[in-house]
C-alpha cells in the first residue's frame, strides 16, 4: 500500500484476504459512488496504529497483537481476535465497548505511567553512586526529560542489580501521548538503550503501563487554597495596619481634657 507522501506499507495476505465457507475474499470494496477505497478493518490487524493528533500524523507497526496485548497489562481491556489459521468463519467488525472508558491501546487509552525493571550487571555497591549519572543517560536514549524518569527501586542480585524505573508525564501533563508511550516502549523492547561501559551490560526483565492515577479535588485545587489563604492573610494584616495608625493619628490630633481640669490661662498677643 502506497500513501500520496511515498511511504509504502507492506501488507501480508492476513490484512487484504478473509476466508468464508472455504473461499478467500477479498477486504478491499469500492466506497459506495465516492471514487475511493474501502480498505476494511482486516488491514490493520497485528499492526500496532499510532494516532498523532498534534502532528496530525499516523504510523503503522506490525506486531503480534496477542503477545502485546498480554504484556501491556491493561486491566478490564477486550483482547484482540485470533483468527485460526483453519478457521472457515468470517471476521465481523470488533465493536467497542460502550461502558469502557478506552478501547484499547494505542487510542483513546491514556497512559499515565510507563514503568520497566532493568538488571544492570554491575553490583550494588558500584552503581549506587552512579544512580543520578544513569537517570539522565536513561533520559536521553528514551527522549525524554530528566524531571520525568525516577527511580523507584534498587535491589541488590549478588553481582547484578535490579533497577525499577517509572516514566511520568511532563511537566504539568496528566498523561502521556501515545507517539510517545510507543516510542519509549519500543526503544525498550528493542534493546536500544546504549548505556557507556561502566554501568556493564543491561536486561529488560519486565514493563508495563498504568492509566494516569486519579486526582483528588484537594490534589486538583491545592495551589489555588494555597494562594487564596496567602492573599486574604496579606490583605488582613494590610487592613489591620491602616486601620492601627489612622487610629494613633486620630488620637494624637484630638487631646480630651477631663471635667474640672485647670487650663493655664495664656495673654492675648496685641495685633
Amino acid at each position: 500500500m502506497v500513501f500520496g507522501t511515498g511511504q509504502k506499507l507492506l501488507l501480508s495476505p492476513e490484512n487484504y484476504l478473509f476466508r468464508v465457507h472455504g473461499a478467500y475474499c477479498l477486504g478491499i470494496f469500492q466506497n459506495g459512488k465516492d471514487p475511493t477505497t474501502l480498505l476494511g478493518g482486516i488491514i490493520v490487524r497485528n499492526t500496532l496504529v499510532t494516532y498523532d493528533r498534534k502532528r496530525e500524523k499516523i504510523g503503522f507497526y506490525k506486531t503480534n497483537c496477542s503477545d502485546l496485548w498480554k504484556r501491556l497489562h491493561v486491566p478490564e481491556a477486550p483482547s484482540p481476535m485470533v483468527l485460526a489459521p483453519n478457521s472457515t468463519t468470517a471476521l465481523a467488525p470488533n465493536m467497542a465497548p460502550t461502558d469502557a472508558p478506552y478501547s484499547g491501546f494505542p487510542g483513546e487509552f491514556e497512559v499515565g505511567i510507563i514503568s520497566f525493571d532493568i538488571s544492570l550487571s554491575v553490583n550494588h555497591s558500584d552503581l549506587a553512586p552512579h544512580i543520578t549519572e544513569l537517570k539522565e543517560f536513561i533520559a536521553h536514549e528514551l527522549e525524554v526529560n530528566t524531571s520525568q524518569v525516577h527511580l523507584l527501586n534498587l535491589a541488590d542480585k549478588g553481582n547484578a542489580s535490579l533497577t525499577r524505573w517509572a516514566i511520568f508525564p511532563a511537566g504539568s501533563a496528566n498523561y502521556i501521548s501515545n507517539s510517545t508511550a510507543m516510542s519509549i516502549i519500543l526503544r525498550l523492547t528493542k534493546h536500544n538503550l546504549h548505556l557507556p561501559g561502566n554501568f556493564g551490560s543491561y536486561q529488560l526483565v519486565e514493563w508495563k503501563i498504568e492509566p494516569p492515577m486519579k486526582r483528588t479535588w484537594w490534589n486538583q485545587h491545592f495551589l489555588a487554597v494555597i494562594l487564596g489563604f496567602l492573599v486574604s492573610l496579606i490583605l488582613g494584616f494590610t487592613t489591620f495596619g491602616v486601620w492601627l495608625v489612622l487610629r494613633r493619628r486620630q488620637q494624637a490630633v484630638v487631646e480630651y481634657k477631663p471635667v474640672g481640669a485647670v487650663v493655664p490661662e495664656q495673654e492675648l498677643q496685641p495685633l
